[in-house]
């Protein structure tokens, strides 16, 4: 089917010059993406749960993680038009909404939420008659483990000392990693299926943003938004497990928590939440730290890592622990929905925040950036959990298929100086640097990856979908989502 081409008159101006008309398709305009209105809201749609009893969404609730095109109205608290449908009953609910993330980027991650018939069938958005119908899931009512730590999405991932590091501690101390990947270099997933078919962590797919067809204009999503939607994976993983699991936090690959107090997580929350009882999250600092990387899977030990583990007096911003009953959405750091007064802050022990690992025999070229002073470790973690960790990486060495992958992992960084460098000229060299600050959205989708001949890509993949043109709101969604080979390592 061809594409119809509408145009559209804007009665916007900035300055003496007025816009020009608009087209449908994507809208190359960057010096006013946060300031030219547009005739809809585009709204990707990363998943929909639907739970037959919720202790805090009620029964019958479905609840929607999403992107929104926030500039044409004020979208916090908008609501959305929801059908659900079982064999017998429709009915039309009305899905309240709340948004997250930063004011300087046109698009923000949004939870949706609305109660509908039960055994739902199939669930649509609708707008003055318009209906697309939308897929999703059943929610987790069960979980591997109490506590689910999520993972924020991982891209051009080739940091696996780091990962060998986080999935040993997190099962040492009754932890289960949900890991989000969006490219990966196919060795390292080959060893991550590994541990996931071993019960150690759960995969999940992490894909771009793309609005298969529009009849109205768009700004690019995947360069509008926050950090490539961290926020929204973050809200997805809570989405998941929320009437699952105990408690639930939201980490990077590279923020390892050692419990200070007691032997597991389980117990370690437990003790924050009975000091403050109607806390609704337990934010923890990181402290920065660097560590000297194996260069091969048989010389990794973790006696050795925590040995060479160095911390610096640097206390970042910190990463929440939550009960799942308490939080409908969440940004990087916590909620931006959340009562501050409520929010539970721990001084000691400090995440052991490991962004910057150092190549035995590299130029380590990332330290010439950001510069940063390291001592004598500064955290809490007990010998006999570095022993048993060590005995637990010793059983997976053993494993035939991990013997296979072992020789074929990357000894070197490629990657890591090329995403930092990008990173730190795109948002970072105001935080290093302490420079006046001079960005806007806090996002770096354009850098430029190169390809490795050598090292393949495994990517995350799906079909696309665009809903028919609605106002105010035309929906995007994926279905089907596939690991690809043939995509490249990217974003």
């Amino acid at each position: 089917m061809a594409k119809t081409e509408v145009n559209f008159k804007s009665g916007e101006s900035i300055g003496p010059e007025p816009l020009p008309e608009l087209k449908s398709g994507l809208l190359e305009d960057p010096t006013r993406r946060l300031t030219r209105k547009l005739p809809v809201s585009h709204v990707w749609i990363t998943s929909a749960y639907y739970y037959p009893t919720s202790k805090s969404l009620g029964d019958n609730a479905v609840a929607m993680a999403m992107v929104v095109d926030t500039i044409n109205f004020n979208v916090n608290n908008a609501t959305y038009n929801l059908i659900g449908s079982n064999s017998t009953h429709t009915e039309t609910s009305i899905a309240t909404s709340q948004t997250e993330g930063v004011p300087t980027c046109r698009y923000a991650p949004a939870m949706a939420r609305a109660n509908t018939v039960e055994n739902v069938t199939k669930v649509e958005m609708e707008s003055n008659g318009v209906k697309v119908e939308i897929p999703f899931k059943m929610a987790r009512y069960t979980a591997p483990k109490p506590v689910i730590i999520c993972i924020s999405p991982q891209f051009v991932a080739e940091q696996w000392q780091i990962f060998m590091m986080h999935v040993h501690v997190a099962n040492r101390f009754g932890g289960h990693l949900h890991i989000y990947l969006t490219s990966i270099i196919e060795s390292f997933f080959e060893l991550m299926k590994e541990y996931e078919r071993q019960g150690y962590i759960t995969l999940d797919y992490w894909i771009r943003m793309k609005f298969q067809h529009t009849q109205t204009p768009y700004f690019e999503p995947n360069e509008n938004i926050e950090w490539r939607n961290q926020a929204g994976a973050q809200t997805d993983c809570l989405l998941q497990y929320k009437e699952a699991a105990e408690y639930i936090a939201f980490f990077d690959m590279d923020d390892i928590l050692f419990p200070k107090n007691y032997p597991t997580y389980l117990e370690e929350f437990s003790a924050e939440w009975a000091l403050q009882p109607g806390a609704t999250s337990v934010l923890y600092g990181r402290r920065e730290h660097e560590f000297v990387k194996a260069e091969t899977l048989s010389e990794f030990s973790f006696i050795d890592l925590i040995k060479s583990l160095r911390s610096s007096p640097t206390v970042k911003r910190g990463k929440v622990v939550v009960k799942p009953d308490r939080y409908n959405s969440t940004w990087i750091h916590y909620s931006n929905n959340e009562n501050e007064a409520t929010r539970r802050s721990i001084d000691n022990p400090t995440i052991v925040h490991v962004q910057r690992p150092l190549q035995k025999h590299g130029n380590n070229n990332i330290t010439k950036l950001w510069k940063m002073e390291f001592g004598p470790l500064n955290e809490t973690i007990r010998a006999h959990d570095v022993t048993a960790m060590e005995e637990d990486l010793g059983r997976f060495r053993k494993i035939p298929t991990i013997s296979e992958i072992a020789h074929k992992l990357p000894s070197e960084d490629f990657y890591l100086p090329i995403v930092f460098k990008c990173y730190y000229d795109a948002f970072y060299d105001n935080a290093f640097d302490h420079r006046r600050a001079k960005h806007g959205c806090p996002n770096a989708d354009t850098c430029e990856l190169p390809q490795r001949k050598e090292y393949k890509c495994v990517h995350s993949h799906a079909e696309y979908f665009s809903g028919p043109h609605m106002e105010p709101f035309t929906f995007h969604f994926s279905r089907n989502q596939f690991w690809s080979w043939n995509i490249g390592c990217y974003q």
